[in-house]
């Protein structure tokens, strides 16, 4: 690898989905990363799948963002499908991961390497691993394995919440899956690059003996306006719900959470919006409770809110959700899963609660107390100034790659 100040450092990225517009975690999280790399100048280019599930015209994408990218894509139809997952159960192989195989993005990626040199080829989570040994076999780039969660522990989690036994059971051997194939490749890769330290425990209890850095989802905060909280009792969340551990926590929420806050505070608003908003949400019908599909000026959606809420229960990694809503200074009450990853403090950046009765009243609270909501926003947004800047993040990878 060259030193540095001799050229810039070269970075092939390998995405699963195409990473723009960053309008969900795992997509902010592959843009911030190329923002952090572009402030450091570091060239990038990108490789990535073009799902059925996130299709995107990658000819309509800003032209900065195609130049500065130079994106490549190979459309990949990944849903799911009942013999195939069938035939991956019985062979004793992650359905997960295979879904994510295909043989034109190997083409792709072979023309790629033979065609470019890269310092570093960096796998964008666990569903870009299979994609390792072509590129040993066609470039002496240092593979950069960087996961978004420990896939396994978001299954895990998610059995364990699981009271169908049939569903349980079914969970609990795809866990069992994902787990072992999710082991067999950490020794496989150069370096590591975990967002949380949780997960960076977990993969070295997992048997990882490769050089290990967290690195942090970050956030540009000038383009985070800080906001003044309105006082106009309006709960919020916003998050992919395509995602299950987002619905799995909302329909706890409304079941177990919000029953007890709307009894307390009649003045009380909930409001809830996010791509892949299942169809029984969407027909809530109450004059307290507002759903929608797709929000197109997220700020103003925040800044509309007094309180933010997370109400995670299963998963792993970082809510990158969190993070922005922290950059706009707002309230937010999240669970300590929720809140995995991220260096805030009950009571002095947010609220943490994880019993049903304990999460309405930390809303309650906040409603009751203006001065409250205002003071654990100054202090989350300073915590983002000084730990979660994209530039600080870029320096941290760049100094770690060239020193590993």
């Amino acid at each position: 690898m060259q030193e540095l100040g001799e050229v810039k450092l070269k970075v092939l990225q390998l995405c699963l989905k195409v990473p723009y517009p960053p309008n969900d975690g795992g997509r902010i999280a592959m843009h911030n990363m190329q923002k952090s790399w572009w402030s450091n100048d570091i060239e990038v280019k990108v490789l990535t799948f073009n799902t059925i599930k996130h299709p995107v015209q990658l000819d309509q994408l800003p032209s900065d963002y195609l130049q500065k990218t130079k994106i490549e894509g190979v459309f990949l139809d990944n849903s799911v499908k009942f013999l195939d997952a069938l035939k991956a159960l019985l062979k004793g192989e992650s359905y997960n991961v295979k879904r994510f195989i295909s043989s034109e993005f190997t083409d792709k990626l072979q023309s790629v390497l033979e065609h470019n040199t890269f310092d570093v080829v960096q796998l964008e989570s666990l569903y870009m691993a299979p994609y390792i040994e072509t590129i040993r076999q066609f470039s002496k780039a240092k593979i950069v394995f960087r996961p978004h969660n420990i896939e396994y522990k978001i299954w895990e989690r998610l059995f364990k919440n699981q009271n169908n036994p049939v569903k349980n059971g079914y969970l609990r051997i795809l866990t069992k899956q994902l787990k072992k194939y999710e082991q067999s490749i950490l020794n496989k890769v150069d370096l590591l690059l975990p967002l949380t330290c949780d997960d960076t425990a977990l993969l070295t209890k997992m048997g990882c003996l490769k050089p290990i850095m967290v690195l942090p989802i970050g956030v540009d905060t000038s383009k985070y306006p800080l906001l003044i909280p309105p006082n106009n009792h309006v709960v919020f969340h916003l998050g992919a719900m395509d995602w299950m551990p987002n619905h799995e926590g909302v329909k706890w929420f409304l079941k177990r959470v919000w029953p007890i806050v709307e009894q307390k505070n009649n003045k009380a608003e909930l409001r809830l919006a996010g791509k892949g908003m299942p169809s029984e949400i969407l027909k809530l019908k109450r004059n307290n409770i507002k759903v929608e599909e797709w929000v197109d000026d997220v700020s103003g959606y925040f800044e509309a809110g007094q309180i933010m809420i997370v109400p995670i229960l299963s998963g792993s990694g970082m809510r990158v959700k969190i993070i922005e809503g922290m950059a706009m200074g707002k309230a937010i009450v999240t669970t300590s899963i929720g809140l995995e990853g991220i260096l805030a403090a009950d009571r002095r950046e947010v609220l943490i609660a994880n019993e049903p009765a304990e999460f309405a009243y930390r809303i309650l609270e906040l409603l009751d107390q203006p001065e409250l909501v205002k003071s654990l926003g100054i202090a989350a947004r300073r915590l983002v100034e000084e730990r979660y800047e994209l530039h600080f993040l870029g320096k941290k990878w760049k100094e770690f790659i060239s020193n590993s």
